[in-house]
């Protein structure tokens, strides 16, 4: 089901993501991780004709692992910038200083929404990918 709806969620994941104003890191992969259909299309043209016999799911189990550790290195980095930017994220005031106040809310919310844009891109890119296979012509 989160195959049909991974490009809503995904804004969705960069909107909150912005509004939290700490979870950039996070609304920058959320845009990053449409790249697997590009990828895995670039795998399946370079292999055409190099292997006897794969299928495009190969390459989409393989960059599977490279989604998810994307998607932890996000979070990470995200965790990782509070302290040095504290200072900055402290001095905010107005509607800044409001939605820092509101950011551990919007931060979890956005994690969640990382995490199933993640999901949805990977099940989308399993059915697109379902019937591509590659054979080498002889």
């Amino acid at each position: 089901m989160l195959r049909k709806y991974w490009k809503y969620i995904m804004i969705s994941a960069v909107i909150i993501n912005f509004i939290s104003i700490k979870g950039f890191p996070m609304a920058i992969g959320a845009l990053y991780l449409p790249i697997l259909f590009k990828i895995i299309k670039l795998q399946v043209n370079l292999s055409r004709g190099l292997v006897d016999q794969v299928n495009a799911s190969t390459f989409v189990k393989g960059n599977q692992t490279g989604i998810i550790i994307s998607v932890l290195c996000c979070i990470v980095i995200t965790i990782l910038l509070f302290k040095p930017l504290g200072d900055f994220y402290n001095g905010l005031d107005g509607i800044l200083g409001l939605l820092i106040t509101m950011s551990p809310v919007t931060m979890i919310i956005g994690a969640i929404l990382l995490i199933l844009t993640a999901i949805g891109i990977i099940q989308a890119a399993k059915a697109q990918f379902k019937t591509v296979d590659i054979t080498k012509e002889k």
